[in-house]
């Protein structure tokens, strides 16, 4: 009967924690310019991930030594869509070297503007991670890609 009574009081003090800590995630004028992970509606690109994916692809151009050196892995990117939908704080977590992310950088400031994420109704910055892989052996065309095979 006892544990019963403390398994109770456990979850009646991770709810009432829950909500408090719910509240704290709401905008205010203060946290305006907080950068959110979890939000309501996420960022888009225009069209799709699949679009992006496409536009990544389209203007990446792997450097020459990357290919000699027979360079694969993979390349994680972090970056905040902005509230107008810009891409700002963009960075490669993983350096493969031979000009990759200097070239992956290059590519994503040039993306056209993104659908930005929305929170409790209002437009949000929000805080993406977006994974390439490259494969130099692979024929021309599919040398970049982004699911893991």
């Amino acid at each position: 009967m006892r544990k019963i009574f403390s398994q109770s009081l456990i979850v009646i003090a991770m709810l009432l924690g829950g909500k408090s800590a719910a509240q704290d995630l709401s905008i205010s004028n203060d946290q305006s310019n907080d950068v959110f992970v979890a939000v309501e509606i996420a960022a888009d690109f225009p069209g799709s991930i699949y679009s992006f994916r496409n536009f990544v692809k389209s203007n990446f151009e792997i450097p020459k030594k990357a290919v000699r050196k027979k360079v694969k892995g993979e390349i994680p990117v972090q970056f905040i869509v902005e509230k107008d939908g810009s891409l700002s704080d963009i960075k490669v977590l993983t350096d493969l070297g031979f000009g990759l992310n200097e070239e992956v950088i290059r590519v994503f400031k040039l993306s056209p503007k993104w659908k930005p994420a929305s929170f409790n109704g209002k437009k949000s910055k929000s805080l993406i991670t977006f994974r390439i892989y490259i494969d130099t052996e692979n024929e021309k065309d599919k040398r970049i890609y982004f699911e893991k095979k």
